[in-house]
């Protein structure tokens, strides 16, 4: 018995040691597949690079995922990529699966990477799944008008994360007088929820019972 619980440590021990980096590898593997099918060595671009040099330089599907990136970033802060972005954005979400899976990932990546916090994006508290049990969300508008209307108060949209997968959750209609302010930021928030609790920021721990 106490060889299987030493077994069962053990595992768990390493399996908490690997996962953040087995979580992190796999999204820069998904990052790095997506250049390479686009500008790496069996490509268009890569043809044409040794019909005109006469070799094919290593590491372009690196570099070019970069200034694709770098390009998306130029191009969209630009009226006109604005415009274009809009006109997409309105085709995507017309569509009903992808409409899910666009907003969602579009939802998650302006608060991971927007440089300035915003109501839409705050992190709160609120109560669920009953009175005096409180989860945290996050704030995606501030007052949802149809809503509002329907139930005769003004009422926030607030996406509620779940643990560990921050994709899928639920989206609760709350009056804004019982949605709490929290001091948390969009990272710590993300970092408790995907943790359990255990983590509020990085490299700091929940304190534990004595």
């Amino acid at each position: 018995m106490r060889v299987f619980r030493w077994f069962r440590s053990t595992f768990l021990t390493g399996l908490m040691a690997l996962l953040p980096l087995g979580l992190t590898a796999f999204v820069l593997w998904l990052l790095y597949r997506w250049a390479y099918s686009l500008l790496g060595p069996h490509t268009a671009l890569a043809a044409w690079m040794r019909r005109t040099l006469g070799f094919y330089l290593p590491g372009t599907e690196i570099i070019g995922g970069f200034m694709v990136i770098l390009l998306a970033g130029v191009v969209t802060r630009h009226w006109l990529g604005k415009a274009m972005l809009n006109g997409l954005e309105r085709g995507l979400l017309r569509v009903p699966f992808i409409r899910k899976l666009y907003w969602t990932g579009r939802q998650l990546s302006h608060y991971l990477f927007h440089p300035n916090p915003t109501p839409q994006g705050r992190v709160v508290l609120v109560e669920f799944p009953h009175a005096g049990s409180y989860v945290l969300g996050m704030v995606t508008a501030d007052v949802v008008r149809p809503v509002s209307q329907t139930l005769g108060q003004e009422v926030a949209a607030v996406y509620v994360p779940t643990s560990p997968n921050p994709l899928s959750g639920w989206v609760l209609f709350v009056p804004k007088e019982r949605v709490l302010p929290t001091l948390l930021t969009v990272d710590e928030g993300l970092s408790l929820v995907l943790s359990g609790g255990l983590v509020v920021k990085e490299g700091e721990g929940a304190d534990s019972p004595g």
